[in-house]
Parts: structure tokens; sequence; C-alpha cells
């Protein structure tokens, strides 16, 4: 921290010397005003309707009071002022001598802090860049040595070939570039070749042994396809047996077929010459009866013919007056004779 240094003004004349202070007294003291806060400790609350001697004799107490109070505080302030106006008059005069003494330096001084402040913002420029090298370079080392921690999780769950690259590419540690973190780096540094390298003859023993799970399966799967083979082939040769018999059966069953059609078209075609002998035989026979019903109509109907003529000739022979009959005709009280003019 920089010494400050006393700047000291040369008094030209006694106008400007500081005055001489005159000692502080007051035309009061403490005991006085102690007193008069004693005997106003308590102010009455005046009622302005109460009786008015009680009013009176209250407003009496307060306004002696207040004028007392009054005169004690001018008092003591008009004191104050004479006793402090040398002071102020001094102030002045001190405040325009400082005015004057730093119109003159102000210019200069702010010429100096121009230049003073370019060399000390070059220097906090070189000091941050400084800073930020520093931080790069460290954080470039975190880097490398989280590499070198996280490693070993980037091979969980990887073939043996992925973890055997990552342990070829994972940089061995530099003084160069890890520095002061030389030594812990290289620590973490073996300690992940240790537990990739246990990783990957683990790695390697599983793969291993399922491999050799697949070679098994394989020729697993190989016998059980020439079993399946074989079983194919048995089946086939089954099914063509059973094709075969199905054939001879459907054969069989097409001259059976062939039979029963022959038998059944004789047998149709008796049943049509039988059907049509029956069938010619029902005309002959419904042929005849219709013959019959009409010789038997026609039988019927001269019966009829007879029975109305006998009916009529004996109607007729009741009447003996012609005129009678002819009126009895005329009225349709003859049977089967109609009066036709």
């Amino acid at each position: 921290m920089e010494k400050s240094e006393t700047i000291e003004a040369e008094i030209i004349n006694d106008e400007f010397k500081a005055p001489i202070l005159k000692d502080i007294k007051y035309p009061v003291n403490k005991q006085d005003i102690d007193a008069l806060l004693k005997e106003y400790s308590v102010i009455p609350d005046i009622d302005p309707d109460a009786d008015s001697d009680l009013v009176a004799e209250q407003f009496a107490f307060v306004l002696s009071g207040h004028k007392q109070f009054v005169k004690a505080r001018t008092t003591i302030e008009k004191i104050r002022k004479e006793l402090k106006a040398p002071t102020i008059e001094y102030g002045k005069k001190v405040d325009n001598i400082a005015k004057e003494f730093q119109a003159k330096i102000n210019s200069v001084e702010d010429k100096l802090l121009i230049q003073r402040k370019r060399v000390e913002d070059n220097e906090a420029k070189k000091q941050h860049e400084a800073e930020e090298l520093e931080e790069a370079r460290i954080n470039e080392i975190k880097r490398v040595i989280n590499t070198y921690k996280n490693a070993p999780m980037e091979c969980i769950g990887k073939s043996s070939s992925v973890i055997m690259d990552v342990i070829d590419l994972l940089q061995t540690p530099s003084v160069e570039v890890l520095d002061e973190f030389y030594d812990e780096a290289f620590i973490i540094y073996a300690n992940s070749q240790i537990q990739m390298k246990q990783m990957y003859d683990n790695q390697l023993l599983v793969e291993n042994a399922q491999q050799i799970q697949v070679e098994k399966e394989a020729e697993a799967k190989r016998l059980q396809d020439v079993e399946d083979a074989k079983l194919q082939a048995e089946k086939d040769a089954l099914a063509k047996q059973m094709a075969d018999f199905q054939k001879q059966k459907d054969e069989f069953a097409r001259m059976q077929l062939e039979l029963k059609e022959v038998d059944d078209r004789q047998n149709a075609e008796r049943e049509a010459d039988e059907l049509m002998k029956r069938q010619e035989e029902e005309r002959k026979q419904h042929e005849l009866k219709e013959a019959i019903d009409r010789q038997n109509a026609d039988i019927s109907f001269e019966n009829n013919k007879v029975a109305m003529i006998n009916k009529t000739v004996k109607a007729i022979e009741k009447y003996i007056d012609t005129e009678l009959l002819v009126h009895e005709i005329i009225a349709g009280a003859i049977p089967n004779v109609r009066w036709v003019i």
C-alpha cells in the first residue's frame, strides 16, 4: 500500500490563520435543565369543558412551563450560532484554498492516472490471460486424469476386442503434460490398466465359453438336422405309400362307382319301362272309366228326359179343360213346359 503524503498550505497573512475558539458556555446548565424537566415531568391533559378554575390553574402551569422551555431553547440556539460563527468562516476559507490547490493539480493528476491505468490494466490483462492459461492447463490435466478414471467404466459390457482397443488407445502419463499431477495421474492410470486387463481376461474367458457353447449348439443342431432329415425321408416314404394306397382306393372306388352307375342306369330303365306300362294301363283304365261314365250319363239323361216327359204328361192329363191348361202353362205351373209367343 502506497504511503500517503501531506500537502502543507502556506499561511500568507493573518487573515487565513485559524480562529481562537472560545470556551463553550451556555446561559443554562445541565442542572437547570434537569430541574426544569423534573418540574414538568407530568403535564396535565387539559379538558376545556371542565371546571373553569381547574382549567385556569392547569393553563397557567402549562403556559409558564412552555415559556421557560422556549426561552431555554432559543437562548441555547443563539449562543450556539455565536460560538460556531468563526469556525464556519474559517471552514469556508479552508475550502477555498483547497479548491485553488486542487484546480492546479487535477488536470495533471488525470493525465497521470490515464498513463498509470494503462499500465495497470495491461498488467491485469496479462494476469487474467495467465490465469486463463493456467486454468486451461489444469482443466486439461483433469480431463486426462478423468480419462484414466473412466476408462474401466467404458469397458463394462464390451467385448474383449473393444476392451483391448481402450487399453491400447489410453495415453501413457507424461510429465510434460501432467506436471505436478504426474504422480497422482500415474497411480490412477496404473490402477485402470490393472482393472481393464482383468476385465479383458474375464471377458475373454466368457467369450471362449460362449464360443464353445455356440459350437456345441451348432453340432447339436447339425445332428438334429440329420435326424430331422432322416425322419422327414421316412415321413416322405410313408406319405408316398399312403398316396399310392389312396390312389388304389380311389381307383377301386371309381370302378365301384361305374358299376353302380351301370346298375342304377339299368334299374332306372327298368323302372321307367314299368312306369310307362303302369301309366299306359292307368290311361286305358281312365279311358274305360270315362266311356262308362259317359254311357251312364247318357242313360241317366235319357232316364231323366223320360221322367220329365212322363211328369209333364201326367200334369197335362190333369187338365181336361184346354183353356185352363193353356192358362196353367202361361203361369208356369206345368213342369218342363214354357209358353213361347
